[in-house]
């Protein structure tokens, strides 16, 4: 494997970044002082420097962030190092529980409980009745079933992914993987 297929603790690019977000989840953002509700598209958007090209055959776009952004996640806010943009080449899958829904890639990993089990799970293995952490308006986490899985038709230029310390984050009110 060559160096340009390797990015962020030397892991190949083809396994780490098919999966993502669409364009329009929503994350909870602290930056310069002050706390927002961003879309990913604008998120990207919104961060300095330019993005660069890391990998030309799969069209994958980086953003490293010199400036303090912080996303929500399970233990608080905590830093976000990258975001990464990136054609998608699969189905986008929507996850609904009760109370919310997520537009991912069909490989997107989201953490659940499974029979009483801890899953890290691609989103088209997921299954109705498996459990998710969710955070309501109040930043308050509970968890919830999901309640329904079906398949995004809208056309996507581009899925976003993020890199934080921890890994995790609440994207669109749902705690998923963040690389």
């Amino acid at each position: 494997m060559e160096l340009k297929d390797k990015i962020y603790f030397q892991e190949p690019i083809r396994d780490r970044f098919y999966n993502g977000y669409s364009e329009n989840e929503t994350v909870l953002l602290k930056y310069s002082g002050k706390t927002g509700v961003f879309t990913m598209r604008n998120l990207f958007k919104l961060v300095k420097p330019a993005e660069r090209l890391v990998a030309k055959e799969e069209n994958i776009w980086l953003k490293e962030l010199k400036e303090d952004f912080e996303i929500y996640s399970k233990n608080g806010y905590e830093r976000v190092t990258q975001i990464i943009r990136r054609l998608v080449y699969e189905p986008l899958l929507i996850i609904e529980t009760q109370s919310k829904k997520t537009s991912v890639s069909a490989s997107h990993q989201i953490p659940v409980k499974r029979n009483g089990e801890e899953l890290l799970l691609r989103a088209a293995e997921l299954k109705s009745g498996d459990v998710v952490l969710v955070v309501d308006d109040t930043l308050n986490t509970k968890e919830e079933s999901i309640t329904n899985i079906t398949e995004d038709k809208r056309e996507y230029l581009s899925i976003y992914g993020m890199i934080t310390e921890s890994g995790g984050a609440f994207i669109s009110g749902i705690f998923q993987k963040s690389y």
